[in-house]
């Protein structure tokens, strides 16, 4: 599937934490004593190779058609060194360190220069293999795919780690060894309704549904509570620094081919289906499950509402162990005269979040007045300001524990 396979350096193939400072002293320096320095620094910390000689031999091995080698915001002579000192016996085909390119990571310039080097000029056959956001972001500025590797981290996550998670790489693994399964089979570890979409092949167990904390802005009144989000998928906003992932990735298209639907295609009411069977818990217990949707403005079609009448009529043809005790309420909740339009009005993200609080209602209060559960859904989750407000006014009228659900997470501007 891949061509070229890069890796981030730097806690990623191996732990340099302790070596920033002769690190960043290796710009533009490529003489012995700067090396000797470095080697002599190197050496005197042991258990220092996360990704061992012997794993990316066979990785290599494995994938004799695949090209390999390095991106780093380090300096070239920094790089070399150590890639030299930690493994004897790979060979990278290419490399790229901080004065080959002119913006490094989060920027993917590093990426495209890699790729030339080598000859190679489709994005989807490329993969970065990094440990933080900003292998992340480069990836996606480049427009490659990206494998969030986590063996690196301690069990305290850092805001870098939590930013990281939140861009949703294409796939997260805490084993260097799972970069075989990463190079060798992808989409089967893509969030659930991107594998859905690649036709990949079946694949059950995958019931990836990420999580993301959305917050309310403390200008409008916010704090520090996360408003948790579950997401089928990711979308690519209309941002320049991430147009080149946009051009290959099928939910976006899929995103921008539905925006005036209301039919949608089986798989998104199969990924909601999933998501329902494998994350909201027991249904044959405790109060019934309601599920509506984030409701149509006064004016435009009711597209989500069609949404959950598709999910009811896949339920009835597909039911499990207590689905006959979800209700459907599509129109649980309503916006109130006067709301307005997030594009036509131009309206920015706090003007978003103060509309949203200020139209959206509960309008059959009645439904969920006995503490019942409820799942709400939104097609696209940017500011999440929707899913938010959506949940506090059920929660208000009564409701008990609101899970927020969004068919994609918009990724916006990764510069």
């Amino acid at each position: 599937m891949f061509e070229l396979c890069l890796f981030d350096l730097d806690d990623t193939l191996i732990r340099t934490d302790d070596l920033k400072d002769i690190r960043e002293a290796g710009k533009n320096d490529n003489s012995d004593a700067y090396k000797s320095k470095l080697l002599q620094a190197y050496r005197a910390t042991n258990d220092r190779v996360i990704y061992s000689d012997d794993l990316l031999q066979l990785v290599q091995k494995k994938f004799p058609n695949t090209k390999f080698g390095v991106f780093t915001r380090s300096p070239r002579s920094y790089a070399r060194t150590v890639l030299s000192e930690a493994y004897d016996l790979v060979r990278w085909d290419v490399i790229i360190g901080y004065e080959d390119v002119k913006r490094t990571k989060p920027f993917g310039e590093g990426i495209q220069a890699a790729m030339d080097k080598v000859g190679l000029k489709y994005l989807n056959k490329v993969l970065m293999v990094g440990d933080g956001d900003a292998d992340v972001r480069a990836a996606y500025n480049a427009g490659v795919a990206v494998a969030l590797d986590k063996s690196s981290w301690s069990n305290s996550y850092s805001y870098d780690n939590w930013d990281a998670l939140n861009h949703i790489p294409d796939m997260t693994f805490e084993e260097p060894g799972d970069v075989i399964s990463a190079l060798d089979a992808l989409p089967k570890f893509q969030p659930n309704l991107e594998y859905l979409l690649s036709g990949y092949g079946k694949a059950p167990d995958n019931i990836r549904f990420d999580k993301i904390g959305k917050f309310i802005p403390k200008a409008i009144g916010g704090g520090k509570t996360p408003y948790q989000v579950f997401t089928c998928g990711r979308s690519f906003a209309n941002y320049d620094s991430v147009s080149e992932r946009k051009k290959w990735h099928a939910l976006t298209a899929s995103i921008h081919d539905n925006k005036d639907s209301e039919v949608f295609p089986e798989h998104w009411v199969e990924s909601i289906y999933r998501f329902i069977k494998h994350n909201i818990g027991s249904l044959n217990v405790g109060s019934p499950l309601i599920i509506s949707v984030v409701p149509h403005r006064p004016g435009r079609q009711p597209r989500l509402e069609c949404l959950l009448n598709q999910l009811r009529g896949y339920m009835q043809e597909n039911p499990f162990n207590g689905s006959q005790r979800i209700l459907y309420r599509p129109d649980l909740l309503a916006y109130r005269e006067g709301v307005k339009s997030n594009s036509n009005d131009k309206l920015n993200a706090l003007e978003r979040f103060a509309n949203v609080r200020d139209h959206l209602h509960v309008r059959t209060p009645q439904d969920v007045a006995e503490r019942n559960r409820v799942l709400v859904i939104d097609d696209v989750c940017t500011t999440g300001s929707s899913l938010i407000y959506a949940g506090i006014r059920l929660t208000e009228a009564g409701a008990g524990p609101v899970t927020r659900l969004a068919i994609s997470m918009n990724i916006g501007n990764v510069l």
